[in-house]
């Protein structure tokens, strides 16, 4: 559990309550980030025959439900690369995959000096995996230098968190079921380096860091909960409905850490932002 995955289930469910009158049951399972827990649920999923159709919230518990259940729909959402669940012949859903150079754009305009970016991720989260490929890209094409900080077990997380405020100019973090868990902890040791720190989940901004170009997670549970809908209501074949990426175009910006930071936000940024106050 966290807020952005939190956020994808409860607008799924009251999107599709809404649609259906509050005349829908659901069955919910949470494995908690541990991989043999998702198969082991997906198992007693796909035992259940009252079932009509499975919503995978995560890249491990959609690929724990697609490695098992092979004919009834499976809807996801904050999955960032679908590819990595192999055969998709009855998965839809909403992807998160942010849009990389918009958030780049968004930092080199925050922070214009910086020439050191840190990547901080964890090792073992594919989704993390194909955005840092990404970011590595696009900082490249801008002569960026972009010194990865690997997060092997949560235990390592403080020390690598402190590397990277010591050696780069800004942090920066892709969409990290880890990071997102310890953001307050991330938070207060980079505010203690005085670095700014930017994130790729809109939620996490009012937690301390700096500012965020990522997804509305609700909004993409409610579009799941829309799919679902037209899947099992209006007869619509799964292929006639591919995944669609999710919108990532709102930008988010900690007011009060910016000014702690001595950044000034360019007042193009301030018009198209939302300015949140920590903790607001």
């Amino acid at each position: 559990s966290h807020p952005a995955l939190d956020a994808a289930c409860n607008g799924f469910k009251k999107e599709l309550s809404h649609i259906l009158d509050g005349k829908v049951e659901y069955i919910i399972y949470n494995a908690q980030g541990s991989i043999t827990h998702a198969h082991t649920l997906a198992q007693h999923f796909k035992c259940n025959s009252k079932i009509a159709l499975f919503f995978a919230i995560g890249t491990p518990a959609a690929q724990a439900m697609v490695s098992v259940e092979k004919k009834k729909p499976i809807v996801i959402a904050a999955v960032t690369d679908p590819h990595v669940l192999g055969q998709l012949k009855n998965v839809t859903g909403v992807q998160d995959m942010i849009n990389v150079p918009a958030e780049i754009d968004m930092l080199v305009q925050l922070i214009p000096k910086a020439k050191k970016v840190g990547l901080l991720y964890t090792q073992g989260e594919i989704n993390s995996l194909a955005l840092v490929k990404q970011m590595h890209e696009e900082l490249a094409q801008r002569n960026l230098m972009a010194i990865d900080y690997v997060i092997q077990h949560e235990s390592d997380l403080l020390t690598v968190v402190e590397r990277a405020c010591q050696s780069t100019d800004v942090i920066l973090a892709p969409t990290d079921n880890t990071v997102a868990l310890a953001i307050n902890l991330i938070s207060k040791i980079a505010n203690k380096h005085k670095k700014p720190l930017i994130v790729s989940d809109n939620m996490l901004v009012k937690d301390g860091p700096l500012a965020s170009r990522g997804i509305d997670y609700s909004e993409s549970g409610k579009r799941a909960s829309q799919i679902a809908y037209e899947l099992l209501f209006h007869g619509k074949n799964i292929s006639a409905l591919p995944i669609e990426k999710a919108n990532s175009n709102q930008i988010y910006i900690n007011e009060l850490r910016a000014k702690e930071l001595g950044i000034i936000i360019p007042q193009s940024l301030k018009t198209a932002a939302i300015m949140l106050k920590e903790n607001q």
